[in-house]
């Protein structure tokens, strides 16, 4: 299918390692890149060099309609993903699941439940092969209790040292088919969104 620009379309990037040269912050920039040459305005966050606290359950955002906690994430990240209409999580595997950092993020997010409604989400996991699957499943089920549109089955990379997910050929082609689907499906649904 020949791509059809779209204007407006925002697509936000998460990136869930704690390290600053991380292969999962690669390979969000690489789909960050393959978005962008669609014209979608396209945004990363690294999750690191944000505070974000522990959600603790006290359920007041219900009455409210916001998080109580001030910090990063009801601030400065929150607003990004109310804004975007593609959302991309990028995550290392660690026994079996997603970064803490990744599942603090999701966790948060509960504030915010109705609003990333039919959102377009994709996910990438990078590990040495075990538990990505799992990490992957963990990521579209919290999209799935978002009512968040899924399109792809997610990219699975294989790296152990930084760097070796650029040589992952498979993973990359993934990762290419994935971002030109989220493209696709996000312009169907948002074929009028103007900046």
């Amino acid at each position: 299918m020949k791509d059809v620009m779209v204007n407006g379309l925002r697509a936000l990037i998460i990136a869930g390692s704690t390290r600053a040269k991380s292969n999962s912050l690669l390979l969000a920039k690489k789909a960050a890149s393959l978005l962008t040459d669609k014209g979608v305005k396209t945004e990363i966050i690294e999750l690191r060099k944000y505070h974000i606290s522990d959600c603790t359950g006290c359920r007041r955002c219900i009455e409210i309609n916001r998080c109580c906690i001030h910090d990063d994430m009801s601030i400065k990240i929150i607003p990004c993903l109310l804004k975007s209409h593609i959302l991309i999580i990028s995550s290392p595997v660690y026994f079996d699941n997603v970064s803490s950092l990744v599942k603090r993020f999701m966790d948060r997010t509960w504030c915010i439940r109705g609003f990333l409604r039919n959102k377009v989400l994709g996910a990438i996991v990078i590990g040495r092969g075990y538990g990505l699957d799992m990490a992957i499943a963990a990521i579209y089920n919290w999209g799935l209790k978002h009512e968040m549109i899924i399109c792809h089955r997610g990219v699975r990379a294989h790296a152990y040292n930084y760097g070796e997910v650029m040589d992952d050929k498979r993973a990359l082609k993934d990762l290419s088919n994935m971002c030109s689907r989220l493209f696709e499906i996000s312009s169907m649904l948002h074929s009028n969104t103007q900046d």
